[in-house]
This record gives C-alpha cells, sequence and structure tokens, in this order.
C-alpha cells in the first residue's frame, strides 16, 4: 500500500487499485450492505482471518485506513478483529476465539482446511462454538470447501467484488448499479481500475429477492449430478 496526499493505492493480483477521497467510504457501506444480507447483525464483534491487502481488512475501520470516515465497524458499532491468514498466524486463532468469542468468524476459503484443522488439533471445533458464525470467503478459483454449515461470500481483490449469499433466498447478490453480469463474466461498474471476474461455475439465476429485487442473482457450483 502506498499513500500520496489524498490516494491509496494497494497492489492486487492484476495490477493496482487507485482511491481517491471519499471512495474507501462508498466501497465500506458496500461491504456493510453485504454483511447485511449475510446477516452480521449490528453491534457484532467480526474476527476477520485475511491479509492486509484485502478490503475486508483495511475496510473494517477508519482507525486502520488513512481517508476511511467511517469504516465496518463504525458503520455497525462493531468491533473488528484483524487476524492475519498466514500459516504460521492461523493457529493463533483458537485462541483468539476462546479468550473473545467472537460473533462472527470470516475466513478465506484457501485457508479453511488448515484453520479447522489446527483448530481442532487445538481443542476448538470453530463449526460448533455457541454464537459463532462462519462465513466463508470464496475467489474466484475456490477449492471445494469442506462439509460444514457455512455461510459465503465472494470475493475478488482486483475486480472490487464483494457479493454476498442471501440468508433470504439462498443465491449470491450483485448488487442493483454496482456490479453487472456479461455472460459469465462479473463487471465492476463505479471502479475504474477494477477488471472483469469470471468466477468459476456461476450459474444466473432468473429469479429475485425481496430483500434487494434489482439484484442480479445467481449461484456457484454444478447443478446436482454434475462434475468439476
Amino acid at each position: 500500500m502506498s499513500v500520496a496526499a489524498t490516494r491509496i493505492t494497494f497492489a492486487s493480483p492484476d495490477g493496482e487499485l487507485n482511491f481517491a477521497d471519499g471512495d474507501l467510504d462508498r466501497w465500506a457501506e458496500h461491504l456493510v450492505w453485504c454483511y447485511s444480507l449475510i446477516g452480521v447483525a449490528e453491534g457484532s464483534t467480526i474476527a476477520v482471518q485475511d491479509f492486509g491487502t484485502s478490503p475486508l481488512a483495511y475496510l473494517g475501520s477508519k482507525l486502520l485506513m488513512p481517508t476511511l470516515t467511517a469504516g465496518v465497524a463504525e458503520r455497525l458499532d462493531a468491533r473488528i478483529i484483524c487476524l492475519d491468514a498466514s500459516p504460521d498466524r492461523i493457529v493463533l486463532t483458537p485462541e483468539v476465539v476462546r479468550q473473545v468469542t467472537p460473533d462472527v468468524l470470516i475466513v478465506r476459503a484457501d485457508i479453511l482446511a488448515l484453520l479447522l484443522d489446527g483448530s481442532s488439533r487445538a481443542g476448538v471445533d470453530l463449526t460448533a462454538v455457541p454464537g459463532l458464525s462462519l462465513v466463508v470467503v470464496l475467489g474466484g478459483e475456490s477449492p471445494p470447501l469442506p462439509a460444514g454449515d457455512f455461510r459465503r461470500l465472494l470475493h475478488c481483490e482486483s475486480s472490487l467484488l464483494m457479493a454476498p449469499q442471501c440468508t433470504l433466498c439462498g443465491c449470491f447478490h450483485l448488487r442493483e448499479g454496482v456490479y453487472e453480469l456479461r455472460g459469465g463474466t462479473i463487471h465492476n461498474l463505479v471502479h475504474a481500475d477494477a477488471v472483469p471476474c469470471a468466477p468459476r461455475d456461476l450459474r444466473p439465476i432468473d429469479e429475485t429477492c425481496p430483500l434487494a429485487p434489482g439484484d442480479t442473482l445467481f449461484e456457484l457450483g454444478r447443478p446436482e449430478g454434475g462434475t468439476r
């Protein structure tokens, strides 16, 4: 990350994402919208197991980012705990859960199996902690998930794509006016640096959700009986 005057630049997998003054607040509001569809309540304690270059981390609070006037913590009156997703740091998560007992643990899909295994060996079953909701963050090419009752969020950093799986309709939402689906490719309509994202096994759903009737809905994964 680099900061120049009122512009902030993050390196992304496909280049750079540049944010002018005010841009981060727009995306913090969008992330709060995503969390609301996933079922994250106001006043929650939210633990995010990711890297600092991820919007899920740097949009967490104004205390973490220059030019951000209100992050997720401020908008939801929430407490944010940032946990590093590096393998040597994942082993610390079970103790954090024991001491803090977050309401929500948001974790990248590519480290989920390692986290669940390490936590089990430490005597903590993260899938059975009372009051803890696990939100798995899927990328465009995420591995199959272990068995479990997970909420899901599709997130591609270089696309600034954050699409929640709705707790009401069960589909993923592309927010109206923010993203557009063209074929199997998702385009960001509001951020010039964002590159298109083509998630694996995306299937459009020709329905509407009462929570956001103008959104485009989709599912991820093959239909029942299909193969990868």
